[in-house]
C-alpha cells in the first residue's frame, strides 16, 4: 500500500504518552506503516471555568503550545513515517455558532499551512472532535469522521450541541468509521458511507502478563479484583462499593485517574486507589488480578462504549466480569474454556450475578493454561490489523 499523509484532529498527544487512547494507537500504527501524520490537538468541547485552577493551567499550556511550530513527536524505522504535533489556538466557547465556525477556519488553515510546509501530499483529515466539524467542512481533501463515543450522552457536555455537531461531522465526511454497533446504527441514519471497525489491542504488550512477572510492591497481598482506566461518570461506584463490602477479605484494586468524586471509594478499607500507571507497566499488575471487572453503569452512554480495557485484560489472560454492555456481550460466548462451562468473559444482568461470577473466579482461579486460552482469543485483534482495515477503507476513496 502506497504511503499516505494524514491530518488527525484529536485530544492532547501528551495525554496518550503514558496511557494511549485508541486515537494514539492508530496514529502510531499509521506512522509505523510508513505514513506521515500531523496530529492537531483539538479541544473546546466545553466552556472552561476560570475559577478552576486546572482549567486555568490548561489554558496557559495551550497558549504556550500554540506559539510553537509542529514538533516531531514520534519517529519510526521507516524512511518516511512519523507523527508531528501541532497545537493551534482555539476559542473555548463551543456554544457560540460564530466561534465554532472561526475555530473550524483556524484549524483547517493552520493544518493546511503546516501540512504544506511538511511537504504532505493530499493529506486525509481524520476528525475525532465533533465541535470542530467546520474544519472538516472547509477541508479540500478526503475527510473521515471517526466516531468513538456517544457525545450527546456525556453529562459534562451540552447534549443538544453534541448531537448537532455529531450529525454535522457525519454530513461533511466522505467516510464515517464507528467503534461500536450503537454508533454505527446512529451514524448510518446520517451518512451513507459508514463502517464498523472495532477497537484493537496491543497484544504483545499485555501478553507479557502470561510470563508471570513479579508482583508490584504497591499491590496488597491476597486475592485481587482489578480494574484499570479512568474513574468517571460511567464507573458504577455503588456496585464496586457493594462488591468490596460483600468480600471484605478480598482486595479491590482500581488503577487510573478520577475526574469525579471518589471519596466513598477511599473510605472502604479493602478498596485501593493506586492512581494511574504507565501503559507498559499495566501487564505486571493485571498478571496478579484473580479477576478483572468492567463495572460500568448501563445507559445510553455505555451502550456505545467499546471498552479497550476488555481486550487488554483478555490479552493479559485475565478473566473478565462485566455489566451488560452490548460491546462486551460480543465476547461473552467466545472466550470459552475447557474447564466446565465457564468462559473467560462473563456478562451479568444484575448485582447478584456480578457477585456470583466474581466469587466463582476467586474460589477457582484461572490456571496458566486458561489464561493463555483467553489471551489467544484476541491475538488477531491488534491495532496494526485495525489500522489496516481503516487504511483499506480510506484507500478506496483516494
Amino acid at each position: 500500500m502506497k504511503p499516505m499523509d494524514f491530518v488527525i484532529i484529536a485530544n492532547s498527544w501528551e495525554a496518550g504518552i503514558a496511557n494511549p487512547t485508541s486515537k494514539h494507537h492508530i496514529a502510531r500504527q499509521l506512522a509505523l506503516k510508513g505514513n506521515r501524520v500531523l496530529w492537531v490537538t483539538g479541544a473546546g468541547m466545553r466552556r472552561p471555568s476560570l475559577g478552576s485552577g486546572t482549567d486555568r493551567s490548561r489554558i496557559f499550556r495551550k497558549l504556550v503550545a500554540s506559539l510553537r511550530a509542529p514538533r516531531l513527536a514520534e519517529t519510526t524505522t521507516s524512511d518516511s513515517g512519523g507523527v508531528w504535533v501541532l497545537s493551534p489556538l482555539l476559542i473555548p466557547l463551543p456554544s457560540v455558532g460564530w466561534v465554532r465556525r472561526l475555530n473550524g477556519w483556524i484549524y483547517s488553515v493552520c493544518a493546511g499551512l503546516w501540512a504544506r510546509r511538511l511537504n504532505f501530499r493530499n493529506p486525509v483529515m481524520i476528525n475525532y472532535v465533533p465541535v470542530l466539524a467546520h474544519a472538516m467542512r472547509r477541508w479540500k481533501g478526503v475527510k473521515v469522521y471517526h466516531c468513538v463515543d456517544r457525545w450527546d450522552a456525556f453529562e459534562m457536555y451540552d447534549s443538544a450541541l453534541m448531537s448537532e455537531m455529531d450529525s454535522a461531522c457525519c454530513r461533511y465526511a466522505d467516510l464515517v468509521i464507528t467503534s461500536a454497533g450503537d454508533l454505527y446504527d446512529r451514524c448510518k441514519e446520517k451518512a451513507a458511507n459508514v463502517h464498523l471497525v472495532m477497537h484493537g489491542v496491543d497484544h504483545s504488550n499485555f501478553a507479557t502478563a502470561l510470563d508471570q512477572p513479579p508482583r508490584p510492591d504497591d499491590l496488597p497481598a491476597g486475592s485481587i479484583i482489578g480494574f484499570f482506566g479512568l474513574l468517571s461518570e460511567w464507573f458504577d461506584q455503588s456496585l464496586v462499593l457493594a462488591l468490596a463490602r460483600a468480600l471484605p477479605d478480598t482486595h479491590v484494586v482500581l488503577i487510573g485517574d478520577a475526574d469525579v468524586d471518589v471519596d466513598a471509594l477511599r473510605g472502604q478499607p479493602n478498596i485501593h486507589l493506586l492512581g494511574a500507571r504507565r501503559f507498559a507497566e499495566l501487564p505486571r499488575y493485571i498478571a496478579h488480578f484473580a479477576i478483572g471487572i468492567i463495572p460500568f453503569v448501563v445507559n445510553e452512554l455505555t451502550f456505545a462504549v467499546n471498552p479497550v480495557k476488555l481486550r487488554e485484560m483478555m490479552a493479559a489472560g485475565c478473566p473478565v466480569v462485566s455489566t451488560a454492555l452490548p460491546e462486551v456481550e460480543r465476547y461473552a460466548g467466545t472466550a470459552s474454556l475447557a474447564k466446565g462451562e465457564r468462559g473467560g468473559v462473563r456478562v451479568v444482568a444484575d448485582e447478584i450475578e456480578f457477585f456470583e461470577a466474581v466469587r466463582n473466579w476467586l474460589e477457582a482461579p484461572a490456571t496458566l493454561s486458561e489464561r493463555e486460552t483467553i489471551s489467544k482469543h484476541v491475538a488477531a485483534e491488534t491495532w496494526e490489523a485495525k489500522t489496516g482495515e481503516i487504511l483499506h477503507l480510506i484507500e478506496a476513496l483516494t
